[in-house]
């Protein structure tokens, strides 16, 4: 055989051997800033909302430009594989259906068209999106295909069962302080209320030296004791938040997954002003990735259901929030919140190869439906050195739009990471 014609025979030979459909969707990942995905280099999409276990339709996708994939703030997909996989898809002639590893089934959706196999399943951070990568035969050629779904949705993951105290919040919801077990004053000194109404009345513990010297105990007891330190304290107050939440931490760690879920679960029945704060703190705890797809687990942290109050559209992200900037037009702003009432902010501003990176701290306190961020002086705080923020929709998710004095104003995004 002539190298000519050899050179020809091979490629032949090998397109009949390769296994890979002809044409592929890439998965991008998940907006960290908003619901939508990216698919290949250019085509962002919408998740299909999930209700009652079910998804129909197909998803909605646009062309988008670099500036605006970048906003976007893209993160990377968890592929679900091996033993640390949340999610597992099976395909039926049309129809895709995703279950969580504990077999409980999340969703169900009919594709266009026979799925001949799926080749890979994603999850965000959080798994409150899941998307799966399939195989379809389309014009006679195997065709790679994307689908994502909004687990945030009803369905998406087991409900949260109604519960005195559990997602709601009374005035001062928002205002413990660190590591207290009651509700403490916010920044100015005083307790500020929270928009929401409250399912049943939260309260603080009375004050109970004892209960104050079994806290200090526990919280510098080591890790050996901490699980008695705590149930000392519970011992005085069966309703102590922060005790419960402690538990709850102590007893995933030895692998108790049923008494740490059970502890959660008091824990969202506590009445007490702050119950919310540590359920917010549970939900992004590394204590607790293992617990992170059971259904139980995610109903006793609210994991799934809307935010329920002021403090739980700031928080329910782990309180961090971005702006993507645009070279001389708009700057890239960071805001953090931590339940302890502190804030950090930077703000970095690029044009014409100038660099200006800007950091704020201070300390912050919900005002009704509002977030006011206080920024420290040599002095008495006054209204010029706070700074008020208000929420405002942004297609499915809460943005929350600041201004700092007339120079700088900014609208962030939540950021899931």
């Amino acid at each position: 055989m002539s190298m000519r014609r050899l050179a020809i025979a091979l490629p032949l030979a090998l397109v009949g051997l390769s296994p890979a459909p002809l044409y592929a969707d890439s998965f991008g990942g998940f907006s960290g800033g908003e619901r939508s995905y990216l698919v290949n280099q250019s085509r962002v999409c919408q998740p299909l909302k999930v209700a009652d276990h079910t998804a129909t339709g197909a998803p909605r996708c646009e062309i988008a430009a670099a500036d605006v994939i970048a906003r976007l703030s893209i993160k990377p997909p968890i592929v679900q594989s091996g033993a640390k996989a949340t999610f597992a898809a099976q395909a039926r002639g049309r129809t895709v259906t995703v279950s969580r590893k504990t077999g409980a089934a999340t969703v169900a959706w009919d594709a266009p068209d026979p799925v001949i196999r799926i080749v890979d399943v994603f999850a965000s951070q959080y798994d409150d999106r899941v998307a799966v990568a399939y195989i379809v035969r389309r014009a006679g050629k195997e065709v790679t295909d994307i689908v994502a779904f909004d687990l945030l949705g009803q369905g998406g993951a087991a409900p949260a069962p109604p519960s005195p105290g559990a997602g709601s919040a009374a005035p001062g919801a928002g205002s413990a302080a660190p590591g207290a077990g009651s509700a403490a004053p916010g920044a100015d000194g005083a307790v500020l209320g929270d928009s929401a109404t409250p399912t049943a009345p939260t309260t603080s513990p009375p004050s109970d030296p004892r209960l104050a010297r079994a806290v200090d105990g526990a919280r510098a007891a080591p890790r050996a004791r901490a699980l008695a330190a705590w149930a000392d304290v519970l011992a005085v107050d069966p309703s102590h938040a922060e005790a419960l939440y402690r538990t709850a931490a102590a007893q995933a760690a030895a692998r108790h997954r049923a008494e740490a879920i059970a502890a959660l679960e008091s824990l969202a029945a506590s009445p007490r002003s702050d119950a919310i704060e540590w359920q917010v703190e549970a939900r992004f705890d590394a204590a607790f990735a293992a617990l992170r797809a059971d259904p139980k687990f995610r109903a006793a942290v609210g994991l799934d259901r809307p935010p329920a109050s002021t403090y739980e559209r700031l928080m329910r992200f782990g309180g961090q929030w971005e702006q993507t900037g645009t070279s001389c037009d708009k700057p890239e702003v960071r805001l953090v919140t931590t339940r302890d009432r502190k804030f950090r902010l930077r703000v970095k501003t690029t044009c014409e190869g100038s660099v200006f990176d800007t950091p704020f701290r201070g300390t912050w306190a919900i005002d009704g439906d509002r977030l006011v961020l206080s920024l420290p002086n040599q002095g008495r705080v006054t209204a010029a050195d706070e700074a008020g923020c208000t929420f405002e929709p942004i297609g499915d998710e809460d943005a929350l739009r600041c201004a700092l004095g007339r120079d700088l104003d900014f609208v962030v995004l939540p950021t899931r990471r």
